[in-house]
């Protein structure tokens, strides 16, 4: 069954019957052929050694950079005029004839750069967040979900996690006017993170323990504020907790070590990102482990022990990346990494009633925003903060009136914004720019 069918089917169902139906979309992700291979793969992982591990994962960077040279265009020109033949790939080191793919060379090459051969099981239309100022387009085959799924739920295995069990999931969906919503696909009760204030936390807390999650999953800052709530106001969780995943930010410490003592559970992470070209394991705090399995990854030196993130995908076979250059940086420390992503976990937006609006729960992703360029939020008091647009060429001013109405609907009651159309942004005293500017005294 097509999985885009399903999503809309799951989308449009009124709500009691996604948990009828739970069981159906449930078994297209956890049965699912491509789903399957790859958990498997990982789980037979555990008793090879490392150089069969490398084995695998050089026949892997052969099979894509292959494939790629065949199938987009791209790459066919790219190799072509760098004399690359990845028919002839016999060692890692080979691939730095390659030159790095870039944010801007994906922007400017886009319809060169996806396959030209129908892939099984079709395709979609993604967009990344953005964080560092140009989102970009890409396109992912359906089997690259399931196959990521894998990874992710392998790395679940840590704090215990089986299939059967439920989340209380914190990270930004379309709910409107709701609070909440079940995504039978991963057993999860969806939370909005821009909802969630001192007015709304007992709705939460109720709705929670009538769901009675094994996990929280999420937003470290969400559920960190959620915590926070909780323990203002005496509110008690009657569900046995397991563990806590935290996914799109980076981790800030002190935040991390009072949900856990809080919660008196363990919570754990991993970095990965849109492009589908890298993931990590957090192996211990802060100490990360690049996946063999999930594509090639390099370190390449910016000075200061500080090294740019590099990775080739192994997933998506639509649209590969090859040697994407991400805008993370990371540090050796002992045999694994530090990563320091660009979504930081403590800068964000507050609403009236203190909500607190992250950078991960508030990114301007849909097709509504495509003509703004880039984008700043400056906050001078609470409640109310100002979006700088950068917007290109295709923008009418009508869209200003379209995108006003878009956020209004998201956050009414929560913050007002207003948009501005400006020429540039606001940078630091360095010349750095930030997404999240907020002048508020810090309480």
């Amino acid at each position: 069954m097509n999985i885009s069918f399903l999503k809309n089917i799951r989308d449009r169902i009124p709500e009691p019957l996604k948990y009828t139906a739970g069981k159906i979309f449930r078994n297209t992700l956890i049965r699912n052929s491509q789903f399957c291979k790859y958990y498997k793969l990982l789980e037979n992982r555990e008793v090879l050694d490392s150089g069969k591990v490398k084995d695998y994962q050089f026949s892997q960077l052969k099979q894509i950079l292959i494939y790629s040279y065949q199938n987009v265009p791209y790459y066919h020109e790219l190799f072509n005029k760098i004399s690359f033949d990845p028919n002839k790939l016999s060692y890692f080191e080979q691939i730095e004839k390659i030159p790095f793919l870039t944010r801007e060379i994906v922007s400017e090459k886009f319809h060169k750069l996806f396959s030209k051969r129908i892939v099984k099981g079709g395709y979609y239309v993604g967009k990344t967040g953005g964080s560092t100022g140009l989102p970009i387009k890409i396109i992912h085959d359906y089997d690259s979900i399931f196959k990521e799924n894998a990874f992710i739920y392998y790395f679940r295995k840590k704090l215990g996690y089986r299939f059967d069990d439920k989340l209380a999931t914190f990270r930004d969906v379309d709910i409107y006017k709701k609070y909440s919503k079940y995504n039978p696909m991963h057993n999860e009760m969806i939370f909005s993170p821009i909802k969630l204030s001192k007015i709304t936390i007992k709705k939460y807390a109720n709705e929670i323990n009538e769901f009675k999650p094994h996990y929280l999953n999420g937003y470290l800052s969400t559920i960190w504020y959620f915590a926070k709530l909780f323990d203002e106001y005496q509110l008690k969780l009657n569900t046995n907790l397991k563990g806590i995943f935290l996914i799109s930010e980076s981790i800030d410490n002190t935040q991390r070590k009072y949900i856990e003592q809080f919660f008196n559970i363990k919570s754990a992470t991993f970095y990965g990102h849109s492009e589908r070209c890298v993931i990590a394991e957090e192996i211990s705090p802060d100490r990360y482990r690049f996946d063999p399995y999930y594509g090639y990854s390099e370190q390449f030196s910016l000075g200061n022990n500080q090294y740019s993130i590099v990775g080739t995908g192994f997933l998506n076979y639509k649209m590969p990346f090859i040697r994407y250059k991400t805008d993370d940086v990371c540090s050796p420390a002992d045999q694994f990494w530090n990563i320091f992503g660009k979504r930081n976990s403590t800068t964000g937006l507050i609403g009236y009633n203190d909500e607190f609006l992250s950078s991960s729960a508030f990114d301007l992703d849909e097709p509504i925003f495509k003509n703004i360029t880039t984008y700043q939020f400056i906050q001078n008091k609470k409640g109310q903060a100002d979006l700088l647009i950068i917007v290109n060429k295709n923008f009418f001013i009508s869209e200003i009136e379209m995108i006003k109405k878009e956020i209004y609907s998201k956050t009414k009651g929560i913050i007002d914004i207003n948009v501005k159309i400006v020429d540039q942004l606001l940078l630091t005293p360095a010349g750095k720019y930030q997404r999240y500017v907020s002048n508020l005294k810090e309480d």
